[in-house]
């Protein structure tokens, strides 16, 4: 596991712990977020082995939240965790939809276009590179590219094309501007702000209809629709229960050349394990940079780049 985050919450009964998401064999390093502090056991923290927790000792150098402050920006309280575990790995939840276009443009070696359409999170919001604050990291999209050119050798150029606070109804209006770049691959990733206001069946629809006006001008194109995150607790203005459903609508419209991300699948299995605070970015709604490399991870699990 590689820098897996966990965020300190202060309590005043007790050590503040936080939890990893698998009981690890061997501590590697634990560092500041930005990686320029390392931290060590048993001066700064002691590990739980069996309960895969680590625990804050007294006098530690780690930082702490107070839960009156949760609601801002947290990369500078985040410790990232680094260790070996004999635990099965997380993997997205097995989704419907194919891409096979694309995948044999990756394997074959070609160069493949990829248009991004999406909210703040998508945009990379609160991840590290947004804020030009160590260690740089880049958002999911530029991750997605990234892995793709180095597992293929394929050059793959990422056209990000994500608004803050769009929805899936706003994209429905700027698809001249995706098919302009004529795509191999467009990522649909919305929810996030829809849930404030639409149903499972009106966000589909319009995710369906950005897809269909697409295709009317790049016929062979295909598509990864990606289920959202889940929102941290104080996000109070969304409603929790849609997230779930949009999932599913989302599963629903997948087939041959549409292939669902299920980061919300992935995401609800993380935060059985783990604070929800360890992955947000502001305590909110966006992800931290773990977080997004969760995005990452389940949109290459849908292009198969470690099955080849």
């Amino acid at each position: 596991m590689h820098r897996e985050s966990i965020v300190f919450i202060e309590r005043h009964d007790r050590a503040a712990e936080g939890c990893l998401l698998f009981a690890p064999d061997d501590i590697l390093a634990v560092t500041s977020a930005a990686a320029d502090v390392t931290y060590r056991e048993g001066a700064d923290y002691l590990v739980d082995r069996r309960a895969g927790r680590l625990v804050r000792a007294a006098g530690s150098r780690m930082p702490e939240i107070r839960p009156d402050s949760i609601g801002t920006l947290l990369h500078d309280r985040v410790v990232a965790v680094t260790y070996n575990h004999s635990g099965d790995s997380s993997r997205p939840p097995e989704t419907a939809g194919t891409l096979t276009r694309v995948t044999a443009r990756l394997k074959r070696g070609e160069p493949v276009t990829i248009c991004l359409a999406g909210d703040s999170i998508s945009a990379g919001y609160d991840v590290s590179g947004f804020h030009r604050v160590p260690p740089y990291q880049p958002a999911f999209g530029e991750l997605v590219a990234i892995a793709l050119e180095q597992q293929y050798g394929a050059p793959v150029r990422l056209h990000n094309l994500a608004t803050a606070g769009w929805t899936a109804a706003d994209a429905v209006w700027d698809t001249a501007r995706i098919a302009a770049q004529e795509p191999d691959l467009v990522i649909i990733a919305f929810g996030m702000n829809d849930a404030g206001y639409a149903d499972a069946g009106e966000f589909a629809g319009n995710v369906s209809s950005v897809m269909q006006r697409v295709r009317a001008d790049v016929a062979d194109v295909e598509f990864v629709i990606v289920s959202p995150m889940l929102p941290a607790p104080e996000c109070s203005w969304v409603i929790p229960a849609r997230f779930a459903d949009y999932r599913a609508a989302l599963a629903a419209l997948c087939g041959e050349g549409v292939a669902l991300a299920d980061v919300t699948g992935l995401w609800t299995e993380l935060v059985a394990r783990k604070n929800p605070y360890d992955l947000s970015g502001n305590g909110l709604n966006h992800p931290n940079d773990f977080g997004h490399r969760v995005y990452a991870h389940a949109i290459l699990d849908r292009l198969v780049v470690w099955r080849t």
